[in-house]
């Protein structure tokens, strides 16, 4: 089965966000611009971008855009929270797992991406409207909170071009799947299976 525009996008967007080195960010960056609608920034030196990336998503220092849901979602912003357990279920209820559960929360932003890229995978080969009612929560769930991770990544000072096309590139994703997604009948999550 070939990859979709989409598939590819939302897996070089898992990638990046998901970079564990420079190496990693300048593979995922590439692959990021093979399917992007418009030019990516030139890139001559991925040291500043793996330090600002660091800066803004890893640490060691408070994260200024945490790419986590339940930061944005929960209350108290905590990591590994009431959102990131609701998010593990719904991974649950598709036999699912993430690869790293209990070392980075299942509500990373690289997870949830890949989960949307899974999703989008299925509803192509099967017929089914409990996998479109999942796949449009879940992208209900994201416009809660990634456009305000957004925001923090473009707020913050000294962001390298290829970091805000990153940025750029995910956000424009989340409007073009978002679409039909007001129309679609709003699914109340209790965050309990069973």
């Amino acid at each position: 089965m070939q990859k979709t525009n989409e598939e590819a996008l939302l897996a070089a967007l898992r990638d990046f966000f998901l970079a564990a080195n420079a190496d990693a960010l300048v593979t995922a960056y590439a692959a990021l611009q093979a399917v992007a609608p418009e030019p990516a920034p030139a890139v001559d030196d991925w040291l500043p971008v793996e330090f600002a990336f660091n800066r803004l998503f890893v640490g060691p220092r408070t994260l200024l855009a945490p790419p986590y849901a339940s930061v944005y979602l929960d209350p108290e912003p905590q990591l590994m929270g009431r959102i990131t357990l609701q998010i593990r279920q719904l991974y649950q209820l598709l036999d699912l797992r993430v690869p790293w559960e209990n070392v980075i929360p299942d509500d990373h932003l690289s997870f949830e991406l890949d989960l949307c890229r899974q999703l989008s995978v299925a509803r192509r080969t099967v017929v089914s409207p409990e996998l479109e009612a999942i796949y449009m929560y879940l992208i209900a769930h994201m416009r809660r909170w990634v456009p305000q991770f957004v925001v923090r990544v473009r707020a913050a000072r000294a962001v390298p071009p290829a970091l805000g096309f990153v940025v750029e590139q995910l956000g424009r994703w989340l409007d073009t799947a978002s679409l039909g997604v007001d129309s679609f009948p709003q699914l109340e999550w209790t965050g309990v299976i069973g």
